[in-house]
């Protein structure tokens, strides 16, 4: 399977990391938020995070082109891929880091439509206010809690969503 095959190369290239909720924490801080996609690591003062993320997505492949797609669409939050694992219950899991945004407030319903409308996305019309399609790509769980207005800038920044090409075209 993918999984067992990106597990040897990891493992060979050093970059399977066993038991890695507890070396997240000795290396980079202590669990500092948990969402449905990735439980977040940090300390404060530091100009990134470290994310163990869960995959949500039909494949390996499919999770691994979800973050390509993400720093595509949002360079400003980029997730680099620095090992992988399996957490306590068994499940494959990425491990990235991503700089640290500064969360002035979460974006508004109406800053978020702007930052997507501009990238060429249109809301998917489903009731839920927070799915939204281009031509290509479906971008998905784009609420509040995912979408920070940067203390510096004072701009709507995505922190982490689910993108994933269409399928239905």
């Amino acid at each position: 399977t993918q999984e067992r095959l990106l597990q040897e190369w990891a493992e060979d290239k050093g970059v399977w990391i066993p038991e890695a909720e507890d070396w997240l924490q000795s290396k980079y801080g202590p669990m500092m938020a948990q969402g449905a996609e990735a439980k977040v690591y940090g300390k404060t003062g530091d100009t990134h995070v470290i994310k163990l993320r869960t995959s949500i997505y039909a494949t390996l492949g499919r999770a691994l082109e979800a973050i390509a797609l993400h720093n595509y669409l949002f360079p400003q939050t980029i997730m680099r891929v620095i090992g992988f694992t399996r957490d306590t219950d068994g499940l494959f899991r990425i491990i990235l880091t991503q700089p640290y945004i500064e969360c002035k407030r979460l974006a508004t319903k109406a800053e978020i439509d702007a930052v997507v409308n501009a990238k060429g996305f249109a809301d998917n019309g489903d009731g839920n206010g927070v799915n939204y399609l281009s031509s290509r790509l479906h971008l998905e769980d784009m609420h509040p809690a995912n979408v920070f207005v940067e203390h510096a800038s004072d701009i709507p920044v995505c922190i982490d969503c689910i993108v994933k090409f269409r399928r239905d075209i």
